[in-house]
């Protein structure tokens, strides 16, 4: 699978699936061809469903790209916690560089539950961020969603 110069969108869900790991080795190699500015955990004070949890975050997104006026692209992996059965999400998000992480942190938690936004260090790649969200292997599920990823020609 190789990037578009244009938007990108793709679903997938897994649900109780074993995942190649040539497959999952391939997918972390596509996501750090591109450039991440954050690494997000957000969880839920409620239980809301998998597609009222990912609605939220697709509300406080656009809410971060109006008030930012930047693209934002992003990857975002949803899981359910066993301990707590709950969703929570994970996102690695782009053209963010100068955006106070601290001022979405307190826009997240005001709605929605606790946060967690950390600089993302390019030099620890993906896999250290995302590896085991990218494909869950024995689990309830997993859902992971991409917009906006652009490859850059000249790189």
């Amino acid at each position: 699978m190789t990037p578009s110069k244009t938007s990108t969108k793709l679903k997938y869900t897994t649900y109780d699936r074993q995942v190649n790991p040539l497959l999952r080795q391939a997918w972390v190699d596509l996501l750090d061809r591109y450039e991440w500015s954050w690494f997000a955990t957000l969880t839920f004070r409620d239980l809301p469903k998998s597609y009222t949890a990912i609605n939220r975050a697709k509300k406080w997104l656009t809410s971060l790209r109006k008030e930012e006026k930047r693209s934002v692209p992003y990857f975002l992996a949803l899981e359910w916690t066993k301990v707590q059965n709950k969703p929570h999400l994970h996102l690695l998000m782009g053209d963010l560089e100068g955006v106070r992480r601290f001022t979405w942190w307190l826009t997240w938690y005001a709605q929605y539950g606790a946060a967690r936004i950390l600089p993302y260090e390019k030099g620890l790649g993906c896999t250290h961020y995302l590896c085991k969200y990218v494909f869950k292997d024995v689990y309830q599920s997993g859902v992971f969603e991409t917009r906006g990823l652009r490859v850059d020609e000249e790189k």
